[in-house]
């Protein structure tokens, strides 16, 4: 699973086109539209298009100026977080590591 945070930057003038044709893709959310051309939006993997696909179609979009990754997540779906079939995968979620000394936080074990 993947989970993108995206800053789409369009001309004010094109800002009702932009949200619209942001919200014709399955997989995101627009989540602020600061009304100046200025959107953030998530974006998951759909069953059928990764995250990072629908990014990138953003990005070609005509009204669009640029898209800025802020954040991004990998890791495995809910429910498999810890039954990655035979290895030792352990995952941690990074909430959990928050606030803690790093000299002391537990380091999570890389998928083989």
């Amino acid at each position: 699973m993947s989970i993108l945070g995206v800053v789409v930057r369009a001309r004010p003038e094109h800002r009702e086109i932009v949200s619209t044709q942001l919200t014709s893709h399955p997989g995101l959310d627009l989540a602020v539209d600061a009304q100046d051309g200025r959107f953030v939006v998530v974006i998951e993997d759909t069953d059928t298009v990764p995250a990072a696909q629908t990014m990138a179609a953003i990005a070609q979009l005509p009204h669009v100026l640029n898209t800025s990754l802020v954040y991004e997540y990998s890791g495995p779906d809910v429910g498999q977080a810890n039954t990655a079939s035979g290895n030792d995968f352990h995952y941690q979620a990074w909430r959990g590591s928050l606030g803690q000394n790093p000299n002391t936080a537990t380091q999570a074990v890389p998928l083989r």
